[in-house]
């Protein structure tokens, strides 16, 4: 994911406002939305034909024409805006869920490694004091590859 969604995750992560959410405009939004747009495909049919008006008739009604249309624009793409958004935010959170359970499995792997990495410790570390002979021509030198590597890994 990259930094951008990231920080829209992050800054999403606590907004309740429906668009943020995924649900769908309800009620009074969508009655208030789909209103205005008729209204404006009204006005746009009207203005059609009605075209005997005056020109300061027309300028008049080009001016409120445009506000209804900003408006109009406006819940258009809050109807279609949620419709997108609902679907970007089932995609983020199955990516979200799937970045949680690699992470508790890389978690659990660490761990897992820290304790072999101890119990190669313990098992290998030459012991002060023992009057055992040592056989192997590494073992001698002290030279054990596992746990040098364990002791590289994880240097406690």
């Amino acid at each position: 994911m990259s930094e951008t969604e990231n920080a829209a995750v992050e800054a999403g992560a606590g907004t309740t406002d429906a668009a943020a959410a995924g649900t769908p405009l309800v009620g009074t939004a969508l009655v208030v939305a789909v209103t205005v747009i008729t209204l404006w495909l009204g006005l746009l049919a009207w203005l059609a034909f009605n075209t005997d008006a005056s020109e300061v008739a027309w300028s008049r009604l080009l001016v409120v024409l445009g506000s209804v249309e900003a408006v109009a624009f406006a819940a258009i793409g809050a109807l279609f805006g949620t419709t997108v958004q609902r679907q970007r935010v089932a995609d983020l959170a199955a990516r979200t869920e799937a970045a949680e359970s690699r992470a508790n499995a890389n978690e659990t792997a660490a761990l897992n490694g820290h304790r072999l990495a101890a119990a190669v410790q313990a098992s290998r570390a030459p012991s002060s004091g023992s009057d055992t002979e040592q056989l192997s021509a590494e073992r001698r030198s002290g030279q054990d590859p596992l746990l040098e590597l364990a002791n590289r890994l994880f240097p406690d």
